[in-house]
């Protein structure tokens, strides 16, 4: 897969790099030492790749094959996620491409692809583009999305985000990665601290029994009022099937990132006392999906959360309140939703929190969906609906933290656009 404009000057790249008998075969013997040089003096020692499983998917975003489903056909979300961000260190050389890349490849070999086994997926931020290989970032930096939030913006290089089943097993990959420990069943080091510095930690979990075992922190209140069936913190069960795109929906078409996607991820904090001490159940539905959403509709929602979209404007008028689902759903391309989410709770740092992790083809479309949540101009039609106030769950989270990156293809994932990088893969 060429670059824009350079595909040429890519495949020329490639043949400089090749070393050893292709080398040799092809007359480029001054290729080879030079090749050999770049790796020698890149401070990155020199490593096998390996072989890769038959049948990985092309998309690093593919996972919903994997997973099991319910007795209605949604599927399955791992139940815990771990995500781990990088820097470079200095300058890239394709050395740094082939440390990653073996790395990666060892876990797949390690762990089949799936949640009883590891799925993950690299994403590179925009500040990997501008200040490293000095060209224009295939993606927006992120922002603040409405009035009522303020989040640092991240500008970390790397996002590897794993999810699987098993959170010993999460636990074992990242000191694996980060602090070189030995993973069980890997041959050798799967040290990335030559090429990359570690910079920050996240972890969470979704699936019920899992958010009522950690609600003893700050944020929720006392009681322990999370059902011991909740899948999420909130109370309500999320990533039904209609509610979330497709994975083809979201993946890239064309251009050098074509089969891949394009990642959002946002640290926000929960504040749930009123939540569950001052809305009753009714009240809780009616913020979280519409004011004319009943609880027993709620109790057989299975591949669909109905939400009424269209009755948004009675919702203003009549009930003074509207739905986090209900705006949300504004925002869709020929009746389907923009993005899915792969979103998880935390506990980190003591608090109840979300790590929104959410997949879109374009970072348009998230933000797009953000935006439908503000409900911007509802106050005009109906005082009683502001900012955060009788509108959604706007009222309960902060956003603390921010950030997109892009997901290229499984080919293409280790320091993706580095001149020489995909040779050193070759």
């Amino acid at each position: 897969m060429g670059t824009e404009g350079g595909g040429d000057g890519r495949q020329l790249s490639r043949r400089a790099f090749l070393t050893g008998a292709s080398a040799l075969a092809a007359g480029g013997l001054a290729a080879a030492i030079s090749a050999r040089r770049a790796f020698a003096t890149s401070g990155v020692p020199v490593v096998t790749l390996g072989s890769q499983p038959a049948g990985l998917p092309a998309r690093q975003h593919a996972w919903v094959a994997s997973l099991s489903v319910d007795s209605v056909g949604d599927p399955i979300a791992p139940r815990f996620d771990r995500l781990l961000f990088f820097d470079v260190r200095g300058r890239p050389t394709p050395a740094y491409a082939r440390l990653l890349e073996a790395v990666l490849r060892t876990l797949e070999r390690r762990y089949r692809w799936g949640p009883d086994g590891l799925l993950f997926t690299a994403g590179w931020g925009p500040a990997y583009f501008r200040r490293l290989l000095g060209i224009a970032s295939p993606l927006p930096t992120a922002t603040g999305l409405s009035n009522f939030e303020s989040p640092a913006i991240d500008e970390y290089h790397l996002c590897l985000h794993f999810a699987c089943d098993d959170e010993e097993r999460l636990a074992a990959v990242e000191a694996a990665l980060v602090r070189g420990a030995r993973l069980p069943g890997a041959d050798g080091t799967l040290a990335l601290s030559p090429a990359l510095r570690w910079r920050e930690t996240r972890t969470g979990f979704v699936g019920a029994g899992l958010p009522a075992a950690h609600q003893d922190v700050r944020g929720i209140p006392p009681g322990r009022p999370v059902g011991a069936g909740s899948p999420l913190f909130m109370g309500f069960k999320s990533g039904l099937r209609k509610n979330q795109a497709t994975e083809d929906d979201v993946t890239i078409a064309d251009g050098p990132f074509a089969e891949g996607t394009t990642m959002q991820v946002s640290y926000m904090r929960l504040r749930l006392t009123h939540w569950y001490q001052g809305l009753s159940y009714g009240e809780r539905v009616a913020r979280m999906y519409s004011p004319e959403t009943t609880a027993e509709q709620v109790r057989h929602f299975t591949t669909d959360a109905e939400s009424n979209p269209n009755l948004i404007n009675q919702a203003i008028s009549r009930y003074g309140v509207v739905g986090h689902s209900q705006t949300s759903a504004l925002a869709r391309r020929h009746g389907k939703p923009l993005i899915i989410r792969r979103d998880f709770n935390t506990v980190d740092g003591g608090y109840a929190g979300l790590h929104f992790v959410s997949v879109q083809r374009s970072i348009d479309d998230f933000v797009t969906t953000r935006n439908a949540m503000n409900a911007t101009g509802a106050h005009l039609q109906n005082p009683a609906i502001t900012d955060t106030v009788n509108n959604g769950i706007n009222e309960f989270i902060t956003v603390l933290r921010r950030a997109n990156y892009i997901l290229p293809p499984r080919a293409e994932r280790s320091f993706p656009l580095l001149p020489g990088g995909q040779a050193a893969l070759g």
